[in-house]
């Protein structure tokens, strides 16, 4: 595609044609605000945080949809530009619980006296995010102190019938849970209703999420900027019974946990090891820390097993061991329940393990945000699953932060070998906004697998309306 010639804040840039304003800027390491804008799904600019000046036009325009053009000029941090996107917070924080915009800590509303990192070990408000906001950071960036307009006080139940929870009274109505639920994953479950002040996101009817289509797949908690739906927290059960007498606990840690876990706690990329995270937990109390080495080969040889087992029988499979999925296949594609080939997941594995092998009371799973909660919730496998952010602020209350002087060894349990046979076929999946399933085929015992790995339940919908191209179908595991 030909380049066309922009200038952005009086830099004079060649970049594609069709290229987004905001996608420009952000390939030119220029910062351009958002909040409702997500990677990879079209733009609804609706929270109007990316406005920008372009010169010759009548309004400002939405830099995550406006495209760029040649001879553009365009300004994005003019004071009139910076003008409406601070009235623009203001409007959200009016229509918004307090908890992000006035510290009860210290009984103040002003960005200067508020410090985010007390959020992290702070008990006065009932936030979620702790300082982790969007919505909030935006706030303090542009100095949203006292608000012009009326403080409404919302007082909409918050829906707590599942681990996935609901809270509408701070919802900013950016639409990224409808546009993950509905054009990513395929399950479309959340929608918006009411109109102008009272638009409400949530299932159908009204309808709690217990009562919902939700199959608890996670993806609307990862890509929510506010504390509007988030999973249900541990935090002081955990601390609890680490330190019950009588109670053995054991507890395992994902392997994604620990980048996230940098994230967090602000360190750099490297600096936290698997073996200063148990020194953490032993710390906090727990008995037994696994090592998620030994589920995750143990998931590894159960579906080599599985795959040794089904695959002679000649029809295509499905395979996955993610309990979304399962729910998702078994409500969406029950015609093709003969082709299911479901095996257990890395947290049941852990959970049989650690009850057998330390005779552990109370299981704990800690992992990055994602269907592991609701599995807990719906399972005996683990008693409580915990994301990164939930584990820093236990371990910043509890002075067990990780580092270099107190370690221990992840423990390990006996598991079954594996082959390695179907390489790339059992290779852990990363989820993925995309719309495509990666297609490949794979050579097991001289014969070519023709495979496809599906990184959400979309692309399990769509490779599974294909089926008879191909031998495997593997969702997320």
């Amino acid at each position: 595609m030909a380049n066309v010639n922009i200038t952005i804040d009086g830099r004079a840039l060649s970049v594609p044609a069709g290229m987004t304003i905001l996608a420009a800027a952000k390939t030119n390491g220029i910062y351009i605000p958002t909040l409702c804008f997500l990677e990879k799904l079209e733009p609804h600019a609706s929270c109007r945080m990316c406005v920008v000046e372009v010169e010759g036009a009548r309004t400002f325009q939405h830099a995550c949809a406006a495209k760029v053009r040649e001879g553009m000029v365009v300004h994005t941090n003019t004071e009139a530009v910076r003008a409406s996107r601070k009235l623009t917070l203001q409007l959200l924080l009016s229509d918004h619980s307090v908890d992000c915009h006035h510290c009860l800590r210290i009984g103040s509303s002003r960005c200067g006296d508020l410090d985010p990192k007390f959020c992290e070990w702070c008990f006065f408000c009932d936030c979620e995010k702790d300082g982790f906001c969007n919505l909030q950071r935006l706030a303090r960036e542009y100095e949203v102190d006292r608000l012009p307009f009326e403080q409404k006080h919302n007082t909409r139940p918050v829906d707590k019938s599942t681990v996935i929870v609901r809270n509408p009274n701070k919802c900013v109505k950016c639409r990224r849970c409808i546009d993950v639920c509905g054009n990513v994953q395929t399950v479309h479950n959340l929608a918006a209703s009411g109109r102008g002040s009272e638009v409400v996101i949530g299932p159908a009817f009204s309808k709690p999420m217990a009562e919902s289509g939700c199959v608890g797949y996670g993806l609307c908690v990862e890509v929510c900027p506010t504390g509007a739906i988030f999973a249900l927290e541990h935090k002081d059960e955990l601390v609890f019974f680490a330190h019950k007498d009588g109670v053995k606990t054991a507890a395992q840690l994902d392997a994604a946990l620990i980048p996230e876990l940098e994230r967090v706690s602000k360190c750099e990329p490297g600096t936290v090891t698997p073996e200063q995270i148990a020194g953490a937990l032993k710390k906090i109390g727990v008995d037994h820390v696994i090592s998620s080495v030994c589920a995750a080969q143990a998931a590894q040889a159960k579906a080599e097993a599985l795959l040794d087992e089904r695959l002679p029988g000649g029809r295509p499979l499905i395979l996955t061991n993610d309990p979304a999925a399962k729910k998702f296949l078994r409500r969406h594609f029950a015609a093709l329940s003969d082709r299911f080939a479901f095996y257990p997941s890395e947290l049941e594995l852990f959970g049989e393990a650690a009850r057998a092998e330390y005779g552990a009371d109370k299981v704990f799973a800690f992992g990055v945000i994602g269907p592991d909660a609701v599995e807990t919730a719906e399972n005996d496998y683990a008693d409580i699953a915990v994301n990164a952010r939930e584990l820093w602020r236990i371990m910043v209350r509890t002075g067990a932060e990780p580092n270099a002087r107190r370690v221990s060894e992840p423990e390990r349990v006996a598991v079954s070998a594996v082959s390695g046979k179907y390489g790339r076929l059992l290779e852990k999946l990363g989820r993925s906004l995309d719309a495509d399933f990666e297609a490949l085929t794979v050579e097991v015992d001289g014969k070519p697998l023709r495979c496809a790995l599906c990184r959400n339940l979309g692309q399990a919908r769509a490779a599974a309306a294909q089926i008879d191209d191909f031998d495997v179908i593997r969702v997320i595991s």
